[in-house]
């Protein structure tokens, strides 16, 4: 089995006072529900016997240690079961300067781990006796199957996390890469198992694909910095599926011989869990999807609200993209258009009134679309109406900006811009990738059959 992106937050972290219910009141993710959800988790996982679990990184809300502690105790109930698991950090989990705990009035910054500490701490969970390491980073093998061997991916960048003495200055990295002498250890691992003759599957946090067209442009943070020289390094030693997290949508995309297995959070709704099926010899693996429901209805619902609601905050990122080149053509805008005898309404005058603009317009179209990008398997009616809606939004907020005349300049402008943006569109919320191309194709997200090579899968 696989899931992913937990961000545990420990009990002992948080009461019930004002840090933790502003916290609880801002994030998409149930975290203060974590540890509850990782207990039920691990009973339903527990119930079905699988005989490996994978877990593909951000193991904590933000690196403390008491969360990696806690976390273990939840693995440990696996282990007794005989259940093996195999863990590899995310971006929140390795010297991360915004661990806190969450008590009375105000959070405070409390103990994180280290790279070595974070190996020590789940020595029985990939980083023991028997995996071989890479010394450059936390990336691993092991064999937990006979013929069947684990890469285990490092892509953090957390040696240049810097958190200055008196907590005034952060720096942080949420964007991943793999080192190139890390490169170079995993060509040495997948010459090796060539050699012997065994499959490899890999796991990694950050994207290794693009699951979204345009997604290592207009997503950089969620894709591996250097994805194309990874994938075809893996490619060529072998690898034909591997498994990610960090964006927390549940999504399968498959180029060039390599499937990227992307399952969402294990503390945001809908809370995947992929099961695989690796046949006796070596050939395939055939994965199955299902999410989570062993915890109370009314929990569920809150999350799902979580991720309806966190619309208004991707509302919130657009117009910070926006507002800086929307900011400086204003004028110009204004002189064009009473040149033409149209006269403007309203216009933003700041960052905060485009965001309003944009939740009064797209906060429904956004909101079904995250739920649909969460959950994966989207459904061809339902993209096609909240494109749709996306489409209206936008025509809405013109015709609003632009009172008399909005209509045929709106019309203009939706024809020179949807050339752009629907190709986006339609890569995210109908489920294809490289729109409008040749290599056009789409991936089932939730059952899935793939062959396992030991050289280059085509």
């Amino acid at each position: 089995m696989a899931i992913s992106d937990i961000h545990l937050l420990a009990p002992s972290l948080f009461d019930d006072g004002k840090a933790a219910q502003h916290l609880d009141a801002s994030d998409m993710k149930m975290v203060l529900s974590s540890d509850l959800i990782m207990q039920r988790m691990v009973d339903e996982i527990i119930a079905e016997k699988p005989q490996l679990l994978l877990i593909s990184g951000d193991l904590t809300f933000n690196g403390e240690r008491a969360s990696h502690e806690r976390l273990v105790e939840h693995l440990q109930r696996l282990e007794k079961a005989g259940i093996r698991t195999y863990v590899i950090p995310g971006n929140h989990d390795v010297m991360c300067p915004y661990g806190k705990q969450y008590v009375g009035e105000s959070p405070c910054a409390v103990p994180t781990v280290t790279k070595e500490e974070f190996a020590q701490i789940y020595g029985s969970f990939g980083y023991g006796n028997a995996s071989e390491r890479d010394p450059n980073s936390l990336s691993y093998t092991c064999e937990p199957l006979p013929g069947l061997v684990l890469l285990a991916i490092d892509s953090n960048r957390y040696d240049e996390n810097q958190l200055s003495a008196d907590g005034s200055s952060v720096v942080y990295h949420n964007d991943g890469a793999v080192k190139p002498e890390t490169l170079e250890w995993i060509e040495m691992q997948l010459g090796k198992a060539k050699i012997e003759d065994k499959r490899v599957i890999a796991m990694i946090h950050h994207h290794l694909l693009e699951h979204i067209d345009g997604e290592a442009k207009l997503l950089p943070n969620y894709i591996v910095a250097n994805h194309n020289e990874v994938a075809s390094t893996l490619n060529n030693g072998g690898v034909s599926v591997v498994f990610t997290g960090h964006l927390h949508i549940t999504d399968a995309v498959t180029t060039n011989g390599i499937t990227d297995v992307a399952t969402g959070s294990a503390s945001t709704y809908p809370l995947p869990m992929r099961t695989m099926m690796i046949d006796r010899g070596m050939d395939s693996i055939t994965i199955a999807t299902s999410f989570f429901t062993g915890i109370d209805s009314d929990l569920l619902l809150q999350g799902k609200q979580r991720v309806e609601n966190s619309a208004e905050a991707i509302a919130g990122l657009i117009a910070r993209r926006l507002w800086p080149k929307l900011n400086n053509g204003l004028d110009k805008m204004k002189l064009m258009l009473a040149s033409q005898g149209i006269e403007l309404g309203e216009l933003p005058q700041s960052q905060q009134q485009l965001t309003a603009l944009l939740i009064r317009h797209l906060k429904e179209p956004l909101a079904q679309s995250l739920i649909m990008i969460t959950q994966g398997g989207e459904d061809p009616a339902q993209a096609a109406a909240v494109i749709g809606a996306i489409k209206n939004g936008v025509k809405g907020m013109l015709s609003e900006l632009i009172p008399k005349g909005g209509d045929d300049i709106a019309d203009f402008l939706m024809e020179e811009l949807l050339p752009r943006v629907e190709p986006i569109l339609r890569s995210a919320l109908e489920d294809l990738n490289q729109v409008d191309t040749p290599q056009e194709s789409s991936t089932d997200d939730h059952n899935l059959v793939i062959r396992l090579c030991t050289t280059g899968c085509q």
